[in-house]
């Protein structure tokens, strides 16, 4: 039989590295809700819930090596600003010339009628396309 677990200590926590719905879990059960009131509560069977409660657990005790956690990287564009970008589709190029040109990813969402996530994909593949290419 598994040990109980003191759900008390993460109330201190960094609860935004959590999906919505792990949060939501996570938030119930440090109210002393039990698994089974929680899976009644937001209609879902009790082993997803705790399924949530480990993955939430995990993400919580292990923050740095959590693979799910991405980072943005600090990528410096300019140094893109003189290569060959033909090899990128035409948003990628648009979307890199306006980020060297030192444009924040929110600033070229709007201007393109798009999401912070788009753009920062776009660069992204971008990026990689021509370190591909250059090294």
């Amino acid at each position: 039989m598994p040990a109980r677990v003191d759900y008390a200590i993460y109330a201190d926590s960094d609860l935004s590295i959590l999906t919505i719905r792990e949060r939501e879990i996570l938030i119930l059960k440090m109210q002393g809700l039990s698994t089974v009131e929680i899976s009644k509560k937001l209609n879902c069977c009790r082993q997803n819930i705790n399924a949530l409660l480990l993955k939430a657990r995990k993400k919580l005790d292990n923050p740095q090596t959590n693979p799910n956690i991405h980072r943005r990287q600090n990528i410096d564009y300019t140094q893109y600003a003189d290569c060959d970008l033909s090899i990128l589709s035409r948003l990628e190029r648009i979307f890199l010339s306006e980020k060297i040109s030192g444009k924040s990813y929110k600033e070229i969402a709007e201007q393109h009628h798009s999401t912070i996530t788009s753009v920062g994909t776009l660069l992204y593949r971008a990026h990689k396309k021509l370190d591909n290419f250059y090294d």
